[in-house]
């Protein structure tokens, strides 16, 4: 198998960036000392390094490739379409400027930079960017530019720039929407796969922010989460019955309540009133059609292919975060608490 540059880091006990400017003449910002940089060049000759040529030559010889990163990618056609629309507006970026469109699925978690940067791809758009330490600091030391789709986080890297929606906003008009309709126990809830998942979170704090804003009941109860099939539900229905609303954190999270809902028995929205995020055409299909926050997906996905395309053209951006705005879309998974409808 071949050494990475990121086991010659380890072996030099250095930075990626740091072997990546004495292997490969990339980084004019980083500096590197005469002992440190001997001791990266002898730790890639007992590793038998050898340097990627395409990667090595990226900067002077185009390739016309970026990559759109969307791990745990099951599919375009089987329901919610959120995957479907994003890609749709990466390609009307990308596209006319003549570049090709690589979607990764998944990354090698020993050795990300590896996944990605090996010469073939110019860029990349990276949906739900994780926030470890690990991958922060390759973020910073990642030699082509990077733009996450998906909320910003103040401990992410300057050099990654981030394009997404106005999260909490867009939270704070379904909590809106609830009490206006006199809903007073409310509940989050997201799959436990997406807990931690940037926009899931922002979703999650703009939830409760908005909740103790209007003066409702807030605990560990208003916050959901349940396994991607969410057979939790029957118990939870039994064992909860103040609760009158539920705010599913995406479009396929409140789409699959429903219909544990049905199958259930339970009526919505006389008995339990259900709010959606993402709110693409699906949203009309389902029984019944979902109130959701629209989230303007393709515009976003647009916006992230021209952001990326300008940092491959060696323009730097003037904010480092693009937030749009959220709508709003009324259907029919919505009234009055069963008490008063």
């Amino acid at each position: 198998m071949a050494i990475t540059i990121r086991q010659v880091a380890k072996e030099a006990g250095v930075s990626v960036g740091a072997v990546s400017k004495v292997l490969h003449g990339r980084g004019e910002s980083i500096r590197v000392g005469q002992v440190s940089a001997q001791r990266i060049r002898d730790a890639a000759s007992r590793l038998n390094y050898v340097p990627n040529a395409v990667a090595r030559n990226l900067r002077s010889s185009k390739t016309g490739t970026v990559g759109v990163i969307f791990e745990n990618l099951s599919g375009f056609a089987d329901g919610p379409l959120y995957s479907l629309y994003l890609l749709d507006g990466l390609a009307k970026a990308v596209f006319p400027r003549h570049y090709r469109l690589t979607i990764l699925p998944e990354l090698n978690r020993g050795d990300i930079i590896g996944s990605f940067a090996d010469g073939q791809l110019e860029g990349v758009v990276w949906c739900k960017l994780a926030r470890d330490p690990e991958t922060l600091q390759l973020i910073h030391d990642c030699p082509i530019p990077i733009v996450a789709l998906n909320a910003r986080s103040p401990e992410i890297p300057s050099e990654a720039v981030f394009v997404g929606c106005d999260n909490e906003g867009g939270i704070f008009q379904a909590v809106d929407h609830l009490v206006g309709l006199g809903h007073r126990h409310i509940a989050f809830l997201n799959e436990n796969t997406e807990h931690d998942t940037p926009d899931c979170e922002a979703r999650r704090e703009g939830f409760r922010t908005r909740m103790l804003y209007h003066g409702q009941p807030y605990g560990p109860e208003n916050e959901l989460g349940w396994s991607w099939f969410m057979p939790e539900f029957s118990d939870w229905w039994d064992t909860h019955p103040k609760t009158t609303a539920i705010i599913g954190w995406s479009e396929r999270c409140a789409a699959q309540l429903l219909g544990c809902a049905k199958e259930k028995g339970v009526r919505v929205p006389q008995e339990l009133s259900v709010v959606g995020f993402d709110s693409t055409p699906y949203s009309e299909i389902v029984s019944p059609r979902l109130t959701s926050v629209s989230q303007p997906i393709i515009e976003m996905a647009r916006t992230a292919g021209e952001t990326l395309m300008q940092m491959i053209a060696g323009d730097r951006p003037e904010t480092s975060a693009i937030v749009l705005p959220c709508g709003f879309d009324l259907r029919d998974s919505t009234c009055a608490p069963r008490t008063i409808c």
